[in-house]
């Protein structure tokens, strides 16, 4: 597959379709084939008072917060793991393995070490932290943020955070085809499993989130 730039010109007949026409797909909701009165209905009728939070975060975790700060200093703090040992509730003691893999301690679980990567990208602004609780094989836990400069979003000067986590299924503890190092690690009787803490994830994570806006519009305001 062959990707562009945004410099090129793109042409319709380079859309992936794998053969198929987006007119043969069913359940795809398109002003051509419903009007506006139609599709005000769709929307009314999927609209609620209120949502449940397994509606809402049962799947996907996802926290905003706007930090009065320049986008490049918030992406260059956050790309530097040893950040999370301001930022995060529990992370601390972080220490380099080999190979970019780190190694700390989370204190939300008593002996409980975490492996973390932290991946980079500037021309993006993205940042990637691969984890996992005890064991640094298989890095399931993923945290992936991305940084918007408020400028042309909200017309005004600073940072927009994006951070946004997916419900692997080793969270789960009835789920059974697990490795034995999840199973093993999920089995322990001396603390909570990460997987427990999920209902708790949105509201911990914007307290996290919340946390890297003070720091960072503190160091700016103040440096």
């Amino acid at each position: 597959m062959q990707l562009h730039n945004n410099l090129e010109l793109w042409t319709k007949d380079s859309i992936v379709t794998n053969g198929i026409n987006s007119k043969e797909i069913p359940n795809v909701c398109v002003c051509e084939d419903v009007d506006i009165p139609g599709v005000m209905e769709k929307l009314k009728d999927v609209t609620k008072q209120s949502y449940p939070q397994e509606e809402i975060f049962g799947t996907y975790c996802t926290v905003c917060e706007y930090i009065q700060c320049p986008v490049d200093m918030a992406f260059e703090y956050a790309a530097n793991i040893y950040s999370m040992e301001e930022w995060t509730y529990s992370v601390r003691q972080l220490k380099h393995i080999g190979g970019g893999l780190y190694k700390g301690l989370d204190f939300l679980g008593d002996n409980t070490y975490i492996y973390i990567r932290a991946e980079a990208y500037p021309d993006s602004k993205v940042v990637d932290f691969p984890c996992a609780w005890d064991q640094g094989q298989e890095l399931w836990m993923r945290y992936h943020y991305r940084f918007l400069d408020a400028m042309p979003t909200l017309r005004k000067p600073g940072t927009i955070m994006l951070w946004t986590n997916c419900k692997h299924p080793y969270y789960e503890r009835n789920v059974a085809d697990v490795p034995s190092y999840i199973s093993e690690s999920r089995n322990r009787t001396d603390r909570e499993w990460i997987g427990d803490f999920w209902p708790y994830f949105y509201p911990g994570h914007q307290l996290e989130a919340r946390n890297m806006k003070a720091i960072l519009e503190y160091r700016f305001a103040n440096g």
